[in-house]
């Protein structure tokens, strides 16, 4: 069993260096920080990356860009608050949400390294510099004591939060038992929704929040409890010469109910060499690629703070040092900084700082307008993607050639997009410069959200077994003629013996394909499926980032594309207690599935 898979599912709830590392006597460990500026640095790791594969966030420290004036609250494990180099960014608001006090004490590290990726206070000859290193900071201990009331006292129903101008939440992961988005019966989904919403809109005397989330770190296995459930292939691929999983993720982000959600913002993680991070989940609902690192062994994973001291943490000396920073060394002989942190929980918080960073270039927008600002200005990674063909034989034995994933598509706005990085890496410095522009040239700000009531299409269309034809369902949205989409979200209802072959597109009026869901996931691998598969989908949420900008009026096809026939849908159940391998092999379905409807709705404003 590869222990990477291990540390994998970690990071989300969780050579030499020369000791010469000061940039100019400040922030010793800012020169590792590939992230803000990379230079192939290996960062306490055995190699490098790629020259330039960053944030362009130290262009835009140096313009005074720092996040100045923007309130972060970072909802995990907790964050130590007087940590030596966050201490002098955190402002009141944070709680220990297991006993009701104000220190939101970390027993992990977690939370404490988000935060310092976010705010690392900068500047002040101590170890690292955050991406917003001036924004001010406080934490809460959700992933200890995660009830409802901790949801809304640490999401924006605290006096602590009302002037929270981002919200980073590094974890989540998808449900293996598909819920129903049905806020009339589901109390609890419609007081989360309610409160995202409010906070999104409302904080900070009409500013608003970004609720910045974790797309995952399940691209090659998908956790539930202790278990893994692995590709059939997993421990074969390499031998035989294939791809795992034919190149799919396991877990697409759009399986969890909260990341189908608009009011949150969905981050995929890119490693030092400007690729995909070989963990990190992907979906539509991805609306941005950021840096996440791989391990930090072979290859660099995020410089940043941890516990202080040298018995806790992810540096401590009761283990052994996976690299060179690790372990009291002269360069960090207190073990105060961890250069091990990585995983989409990496990547959201290097989002957070940006969002952070833009907003403290422009008092007068809203967390909405950074979010738009970032996607305008974004840079596009891995160009040279090809996407994903998925290969399978048809219910006659022909072979099938299917596109279960695009390369970079360019939509009706001429917005750039990709199911694994969004609309590509922030990049800071041509942000701030957007943001920031008077007179004739300055940013205007975004009209007023307008959401759309749902649109329902009830239908009753065969999808046939192991055939690229699919089911194909039309809405015609009469929407008003200049209504420009910033998300959509479709509801679906489907009865169907194996959902895990099932590939789901949503076509705009103007031609721009979505891949709601691909095929061979693990997320939807149905419950009850070592026994008996789940028979289908009821008021199944997704969301699409992909028509950004588009027009909302006219014709909408959802597609609904079987890919596997026998043979096809192997899985490997790992339990990771006693390492023990299961083969589930559920049946193919033997009756032709139905899409008996489905519905849609817009988010976005009215354009001129």
């Amino acid at each position: 069993m590869s222990s990477k898979l291990l540390k994998t599912s970690l990071a989300l709830i969780p050579l030499t260096i020369s000791l010469n590392l000061a940039a100019k006597g400040k922030d010793p460990l800012v020169g590792q920080q590939w992230h803000l500026k990379n230079k192939g640095q290996a960062a306490f790791s055995a190699s490098g990356g790629v020259k330039g594969k960053d944030l362009k966030a130290l262009t835009a420290h140096k313009k005074g860009f720092k996040g100045q004036g923007v309130q972060v609250s970072v909802v995990d494990t907790g964050v130590q608050i007087d940590h030596i180099d966050l201490r002098d960014n955190v402002v009141a608001g944070s709680q220990n949400l297991v006993n009701g006090g104000l220190y939101p004490l970390d027993l992990n590290g977690h939370g404490t390294a988000v935060a310092g990726i976010i705010a690392g206070v900068g500047y002040n000859n101590e170890g690292i510099r955050g991406v917003a290193p001036k924004a001010s900071l406080n934490g809460f201990n959700f992933l200890e004591e995660q009830s409802m009331q901790s949801f809304l006292d640490s999401h924006g129903k605290s006096e602590g939060t009302k002037n929270t101008n981002v919200f980073n939440q590094s974890y989540g992961g998808s449900d293996i038992f598909p819920r129903a988005y049905d806020l009339e019966n589901d109390l609890e989904l419609a007081m989360i929704e309610e409160t995202y919403k409010d906070a999104s809109i409302n904080n900070d005397k009409g500013r608003g929040a970004a609720f910045v989330k974790s797309a995952g770190n399940g691209f090659n296995f998908f956790g539930y409890g202790p278990f893994f459930i692995l590709p059939g292939n997993y421990f074969t691929a390499a031998e035989n010469g294939e791809v795992r999983n034919q190149g799919l993720p396991m877990e697409n982000a759009n399986g969890e109910i909260n990341d189908a959600n608009f009011w949150n913002i969905v981050v995929s993680a890119v490693n030092a060499n400007g690729k995909l991070s070989s963990y990190s989940s992907v979906g539509a609902n991805v609306f941005m690629t950021a840096t996440g690192g791989e391990f930090g062994e072979d290859a660099p994973a995020m410089v940043t703070t941890d516990l202080m001291g040298c018995a806790e943490g992810f540096n401590n000396t009761d283990e052994e040092a996976t690299n060179t920073l690790h372990g009291g060394t002269d360069i960090d002989p207190n073990c105060n900084y961890t250069s091990v942190m990585n995983g989409t929980s990496s990547a959201a918080p290097s989002l957070s700082g940006a969002i952070a960073a833009v907003m403290s270039a422009n008092k007068n927008i809203t967390a909405r307008d950074a979010k738009h600002i970032l996607a305008k200005t974004a840079t596009q990674v891995d160009k040279k993607h090809p996407g994903v063909t998925l290969r399978f034989n048809d219910a006659d034995g022909n072979p099938v050639e299917y596109p279960a994933v695009d390369g970079w598509q360019k939509n009706a706005a001429g917005m750039k997009y990709h199911t694994f990085y969004g609309f590509g890496m922030p990049n800071i410095t041509k942000a701030v410069k957007m943001a920031s522009k008077k007179g004739k040239k300055a940013y205007k700000k975004l009209p007023k959200l307008k959401i759309s009531p749902w649109m329902i299409r009830n239908t009753h269309d065969f999808i046939p077994d192991a055939s690229a034809t699919g089911a194909e369902s039309v809405y015609k949205a009469d929407m008003p003629e200049n209504f420009i989409i910033e998300g959509v979200q479709v509801k679906l209802d489907i009865e169907h013996a194996r959902l895990s072959d099932l590939s789901i597109e949503l076509i705009s009026p103007s031609g721009t394909r979505s891949v709601l869901m691909t095929p061979r996931s693990g997320a939807f691998l149905g419950q009850n499926a070592v026994a008996e598969p789940d028979p289908g989908l009821r008021d199944q949420l997704m969301l699409s980032t992909n028509f950004y900008g588009e027009k909302a009026r006219g014709k909408w096809k959802l597609r609904v594309v079987d890919t596997g026939g026998e043979g096809d849908g192997d899985w490997i159940l790992y339990d990771r207690r006693d390492f023990s391998r299961t083969t589930i092999s559920p049946d193919n379905n033997a009756e032709e599935g139905v899409l008996t409807g489905w519905s849609i709705r817009f988010f976005g404003h009215q354009g001129k």
